[in-house]
């Protein structure tokens, strides 16, 4: 029954919960362990809790324009997952390109913020 509930939407969090001061949130959903944020930019991510450089919780990350921002070492994550930046690595190093970490797409609806975890193609958000 998981694999069939994973390919809905599903409400994981409202608006209201991600403030400027609190803007990270641990969540449980389909057996998984995740962070939900809200970036400076205004956008909505959820990935796997867990940075994959020294597994770090994410829950207490640093929101960026557009990303978190692991607290131990630095790495920035985007909202897709891909780790888009690593600070004091070497400048011409392609390392980055090849860590991408868990993530779900989230859209805003009626002041919540929905999930959704199944394969692709992805069905619409009811509306």
């Amino acid at each position: 029954m998981g694999e069939l509930m994973r390919g809905y939407w599903h409400p994981i969090a409202a608006v209201p919960e991600l403030t400027r001061n609190n803007p990270t949130q641990a969540h449980s959903a389909a057996g998984e362990d995740l962070t939900l944020y809200k970036d400076r930019s205004g956008d909505y991510g959820l990935l796997g809790d867990r940075c994959p450089h020294r597994r770090m919780n994410l829950e207490y990350g640093i929101v960026e324009e557009h990303g978190l921002r692991c607290p131990y070492h630095g790495w920035l994550i985007d909202d897709t997952g891909q780790c888009v930046e690593q600070p004091a690595g070497a400048a011409d190093s392609t390392f980055k390109d090849r860590i991408k970490l868990k993530s779900y797409p989230v859209q805003v609806l009626g002041g919540l913020i929905f999930a959704y975890m199944g394969p692709e193609p992805r069905l619409l958000l009811p509306r």
